[in-house]
């Protein structure tokens, strides 16, 4: 099985209509891994491109899981503190996202959680400053998922308008090549 034999599986996979689903599930599992983030865009990319006209319900599945990821990783914290991320996830301390994200919170508060949401970042430092400011678990969980569901309508749009713009979302240039084919046809 060759390299277009396996693009046109994911394809007719990616099709089935509880694919945006799984996509989702996985965006909150890599909350955890870390691992995921290539292989996802490509899956959320694969899902737009093979059913076009459920670009947003895609964008929605994945904003959806993320925060259910956001809402374990809370709920972990509450239990652990906020050591447990230090410890959990030592490498997202040496992000330059950090302290970027922390200036962000001081700057703005809770407000500048949205946008800091919307960024193709890891979460974890928001989450962190989040719970040690003491915003609510309500308006932590509903500023990530109002700033992912930009973030991934954005990426659909891009996807189907300017696939080489998924590049400032870590998109391959593999993945760029395909949605710029599927874009022309």
């Amino acid at each position: 099985m060759g390299w277009k034999d396996s693009i046109a599986g994911l394809k007719r996979f990616a099709a089935a209509p509880w694919f945006p689903i799984i996509v989702g599930a996985l965006s909150g599992l890599n909350l955890f891994t870390l691992v995921l983030s290539g292989p996802l865009v490509i899956l959320f990319v694969s899902a737009v491109l093979a059913n076009k006209e459920r670009w947003f319900w895609t964008a929605l599945c994945n904003a959806v899981g993320t925060v259910a990821g956001c809402f374990l990783m809370v709920m972990l914290i509450e239990q652990k503190g906020t050591d447990f991320v230090k410890e959990a996830f030592p490498t997202t301390f040496q992000s330059k996202w950090w302290s970027w994200t922390e200036q962000m919170m001081q700057d703005y508060g809770s407000v500048g959680a949205v946008p800091v949401a919307a960024m193709p970042i890891i979460l974890h430092p928001l989450i962190f400053f989040g719970k040690l400011s003491g915003m609510s678990n309500a308006m932590l969980l509903g500023s990530i998922f109002v700033g992912r569901v930009a973030k991934y309508v954005i990426m659909s749009q891009m996807a189907l308008t300017a696939p080489k713009f998924l590049r400032f979302f870590g998109a391959s240039e593999d993945t760029i090549a395909e949605a710029s084919k599927e874009k022309s046809t």
